[in-house]
């Protein structure tokens, strides 16, 4: 009989604690889903190609006329971007074809991680 009250006893402070440990974001595994100042970091990321329509370095971001990203469930479209920062610009002007690797940040907004020339 001891035993099964040690055993109950372990089972719900284990129920009792794993929510809680969950909720301070030490899990293992769970790396990729931080966010830190509105930025994305380490979050999932994604690839697209597209043609840049604008660049705006004051909001520091840029509009890009994209094809699908199967991986979201997006069609073809323009959109704009936010920049991880105004450097990775450095070359690049609009009408230009890029590839660009994207993550969400939190604020629900789309950030570029990386962004490189196409080759046509």
């Amino acid at each position: 009989m001891k035993r099964f009250y040690l055993t109950l006893i372990l089972a719900c402070s284990a129920a009792a604690t794993l929510p809680a440990y969950a909720a301070t974001g030490n899990m293992p595994g769970m790396d990729n889903m931080r966010t830190v100042s509105g930025q994305a970091t380490k979050a999932q990321t994604f690839m697209g190609q597209g043609k840049i329509n604008s660049i705006s370095p004051d909001a520091n971001s840029v509009n890009i006329a994209m094809g699908p990203v199967k991986a979201l469930g997006w069609p073809s479209m323009s959109m704009n971007f936010l920049l991880q920062n105004t450097a990775m610009l450095n070359g690049h002007k609009t009408g230009e074809v890029v590839n660009f690797n994207f993550a969400k940040d939190t604020a629900g907004g789309y950030v570029i991680t990386k962004i490189t020339s196409a080759k046509q």
